[in-house]
């Protein structure tokens, strides 16, 4: 028997031996726990399933509950993330245990933050699905031309000089036509260019991309990121603190 029933079992005979009076407060109290949102994440994917598109290259959602972990309450609206590294826009993965990892990650880094999950929904979203090493190597031709374009752009703002950012872009652009990027060092051409990556994948017709990416620490193991480029899309279901 797996955890997440063993969990459901457990919390079931909890709530039934609490007096009916504090129930409520017991299931409230569960709701602080990891197990808990592992739970209720594995009987919600169960319901839910993503649909392949243009031969494998996109996938469609059309209904899908996504996490983001925050070291921040309350949070209406999200922000874009401040730090990139598959591309520009609003970082989640299909895995509450995942984004809690990052909640703990994030709310260490300033005094008396307490680390949040966020439960999200999307509905009928066309991603670029990058779980898929052939799916990589078909898009990244064009990413090195948009590369290029930028580059040229910014030679003629400068008057034909090249600055920093721009070598930057010419040595990403030399090592995708190298071959040397590939799904496990992607973040090494993204990472400084996640904007200009995020704009050709929308101009490709897609509203984000899926991919998966390594840990950090002990906190995060190797999971999926959903990166959404339009944090309008996106809904809030409802957030907890986790102790």
């Amino acid at each position: 028997m797996g955890l997440e029933s063993s969990f459901r079992k457990e919390l079931a005979q909890r709530i039934k031996d609490t007096p009916k009076e504090n129930r409520g407060e017991t299931l409230d109290q569960s709701k602080h726990s990891s197990e808990y949102w592992q739970e209720r994440g594995r009987h919600i994917q169960e319901k839910q399933n993503e649909e392949a598109t243009e031969d494998g290259l996109g996938v469609l959602l059309k209904t899908k509950t996504i996490y983001h972990g925050s070291g921040i309450s309350g949070i209406e609206k999200f922000n874009l993330a401040e730090e990139d590294t598959v591309g520009q826009g609003v970082y989640f993965t299909s895995e509450s245990k995942d984004a809690i990892g990052y909640a703990r990650r994030r709310s260490r880094r300033e005094e008396d933050h307490k680390p949040v999950v966020y439960e999200v929904a999307v509905e009928n979203m066309r991603l670029l699905d990058l779980r898929k090493e052939e799916n990589l190597k078909k898009i990244l031709p064009g990413f090195s031309d948009a590369l290029s374009d930028v580059y040229e752009e910014r030679k003629k703002t400068n008057s034909g000089s090249v600055d920093i950012f721009s070598k930057v872009l010419r040595r990403i652009r030399n090592d995708v036509d190298a071959g040397k990027i590939g799904l496990n060092n992607l973040k090494a051409a993204t990472q400084q260019t996640g904007r200009i990556f995020s704009d050709y994948v929308r101009s490709l017709g897609y509203e984000g991309l899926v991919v998966l990416e390594g840990g950090e620490g002990e906190d995060v193991g190797n999971h999926d990121t959903y990166l959404i480029f339009d944090s309008e899309r996106l809904h809030i279901n409802s957030e907890q603190e986790i102790v």
